[in-house]
């Protein structure tokens, strides 16, 4: 009897610490995927709530109003999605200590949307050592595309400045065969990697006459300007953030010159362009040509389109707190939903890898912000979900695409 009792301890005991040991590993299993519990997953990222590039500071607030837009509808996978933001003024050396505190304190999932070139490329090691994902940052740069194999965790979100800059000049060559191009860049990896398309697109440096690089810490662009308009160019190309590209339309007016302006997307918006006309004049804004690939909210053409009464609904209900008719929040939201989307594929239980399989197998044309006919496409060689667009051009007060939908050419 007391051999019976004793055999049936052994097993009671067998049992509890073979619960015990099953508890522990999904514990163990849960804790290893930092930002995910039952109820919620906690993401986020760096953004220019301050500084020269705050006008992009709309995007993240138009992100968190669709994460709460579906946060109300049940969330994903009953988990709501918390979404920390903190400002780094669009400057690395604040862009590294935010990072880390996102992934050491916060203990984010992943970091998605950090905005701008130089403070995406000084996490992007760390962030990698880690396995954290860098997922679709909000830069266009080259790099996400040339090299994926040494930094798997990062990821892009829309079309690339080289294969945009060589729009422009393609564009130029079989438009403009009297042109002489005169070149506002920034001077960093963003700024050149425009350069370096603008040049691939004319099929060489000939038409290009005059080349200025201004530092994001100047004040102003004006002696840059100078030097371009004394170049005796007819044509030019700016490539810069907000504050600095309206600058340089404004500039060009007051200086008397009146060149055929091509702008960077990232500046290419209906409320920069009036901004430079209300400092300037109508006639200084009328004619520049950009690109677009996502619907712009003020354009009669996309009024009913499913997209934007979307947009308009969410706007309105999550109380975003941003201009109705300020395209970053379409850019914003299309962003938002594609992280949605992978999330969704991720998995009921999603890891930080899972998260980076899903985002690295898209193909749909679904994102409703972007424009009708738009491929999200990827695979794990290619890091770059959009590469096509249309171009457009700004004719009193608002952006009108014209020609059809370009697929991006990859350099």
């Amino acid at each position: 009897m007391k051999k019976r009792i004793a055999i049936w301890t052994i097993v009671g005991l067998m049992v509890a610490m073979a619960t015990v040991a099953g508890a522990t590993a999904r514990t163990t299993s849960q804790a290893k995927t930092p930002g995910v519990t039952k109820t919620r997953v906690v993401i986020g990222a760096t953004f220019p709530f301050s500084g020269i590039a705050s006008a992009y500071g709309v995007i993240a607030k138009a992100e968190a109003g669709y994460y709460k837009w579906v946060n109300a509808h049940g969330g994903v996978n009953d988990r709501k999605i918390v979404f920390i933001t903190k400002d780094d003024g669009y400057n690395p050396a604040q862009t590294v200590p935010l990072t880390k505190q996102l992934v050491e304190q916060d203990h984010v999932f992943a970091i998605v949307g950090q905005l701008g070139t130089e403070p995406v490329l000084s996490v992007r090691g760390y962030l990698n050592q880690h396995k954290v994902p860098q997922a679709l940052v909000a830069t266009g740069a080259s790099y996400w595309g040339t090299q994926y194999k040494k930094y798997p965790w990062t990821i892009g979100w829309q079309p690339n400045y080289v294969a945009e800059g060589a729009l422009y000049g393609q564009y130029i060559r079989a438009k403009q065969t009297s042109a002489k191009i005169a070149i506002l860049y920034q001077n960093d990896d963003y700024g050149s990697d425009y350069v370096r398309g603008l040049t691939k697109g004319l099929g060489g440096t000939s038409k290009i006459v005059a080349k200025q690089g201004y530092s994001i810490t100047e004040s102003n662009v004006a002696s840059e300007m100078a030097r371009l308009k004394a170049s005796g160019a007819n044509t030019l190309f700016v490539a810069a953030t907000p504050s600095f590209a309206v600058q340089s339309v404004v500039i060009a007016y007051k200086l008397g010159w009146h060149p055929r302006i091509y702008m960077n997307s990232v500046s290419g918006t209906n409320d920069l362009m009036n901004a430079a006309a209300n400092s300037s004049s109508a006639s200084a804004v009328n004619g520049i040509i950009s690109t677009a690939y996502t619907q712009i909210p003020d354009d009669p053409v996309y009024e009913k389109t499913p997209g934007m009464k979307l947009y308009r609904r969410i706007m309105a209900a999550e109380n975003v707190g941003t201009r109705l008719n300020d395209v970053f929040n379409v850019y914003g939201m299309g962003t938002a939903w594609t992280f949605v989307d992978a999330l969704k594929r991720a998995g009921k239980n999603p890891t930080r890898a899972s998260l980076m399989r899903a985002l690295l197998h898209t193909n749909t044309k679904a994102n409703p912000f972007l424009l009708p006919g738009m491929v999200t496409k990827t695979t794990p060689t290619d890091h770059f979900p959009l590469d096509q667009a249309r171009l457009d051009r700004f004719t009193n007060g608002h952006f009108v695409p014209f020609g059809r939908l370009l697929t991006y050419k990859r350099y």
